[in-house]
């Protein structure tokens, strides 16, 4: 059976965005040249640009693939009838151990989502970060946090008026923030963290409606 072109091309960028993030959580961004992510991938360097124009690029593919799957995981898990504020412990407590896990790594995909520029070189690389990938990344994790949002807001754990769309972005911006500057140690403080602001950006700082807190700041 002849294997489809585009498969083939899809595999081979999922295999160089994958060989990128194995060095990259080894040794950090700036420690890795296109030539050693090109061996890895078994790919030339000209190959490797013809796929992704930078490293910043082949980090925030990888990273969009594995929101993507947490965000399948959780639908699933309230297709299945799960409390969706379990549901929510688990993303975020996934998404804290990540970050406190490739701390070195959050910089980089913060910046690119809150819209900076990456400090990195890229070696090679006509550019750090084509216009729009930031976005892309910021609303692929946006789309992760939506449906537990909304599946809350259904339960009423949620105020009724609250917009959904603009909640879930909000809480992307605050926790990458949180992140990028928070100083955590482990996931726990991460937890207690993003559960402050969730509480300010729900409920106001004077007023927080205790009903609705969750347990990540146990």
């Amino acid at each position: 059976m002849k294997v489809d072109r585009q498969e083939q091309e899809d595999a081979r960028r999922d295999r160089i965005a994958r060989a990128a993030f194995e060095l990259f959580a080894r040794s950090g961004l700036d420690a890795i040249s296109a030539q050693d992510i090109a061996r890895a991938a078994y790919v030339s360097r000209t190959n490797l640009y013809r796929y992704y124009p930078s490293k910043v690029h082949m980090l925030l593919a990888h990273f969009e693939k594995a929101v993507q799957a947490s965000r399948d995981d959780a639908l699933e898990r309230l297709r299945a009838g799960a409390n969706p504020q379990q549901v929510w412990d688990k993303v975020t407590g996934r998404m804290a151990d990540l970050g406190v896990r490739y701390r070195h790594l959050v910089g980089a995909v913060g910046q690119a989502v809150l819209g900076a520029a990456p400090d990195t070189e890229q070696s090679g690389a006509t550019a750090d970060r084509a216009p729009g990938d930031g976005l892309r990344t910021a609303l692929t994790l946006a789309a992760l946090v939506q449906p537990v949002l909304l599946a809350m807001q259904t339960q009423g754990r949620l105020r009724p008026e609250a917009n959904i769309n603009m909640l879930s972005l909000l809480l992307v911006d605050a926790f990458i923030l949180a992140l990028l500057h928070g100083g955590h140690r482990d996931q726990r403080e991460v937890l207690r963290d993003w559960q402050d602001r969730f509480s300010l950006l729900m409920h106001g700082a004077l007023a927080p409606d205790s009903a609705a807190r969750s347990d990540l700041s146990r």
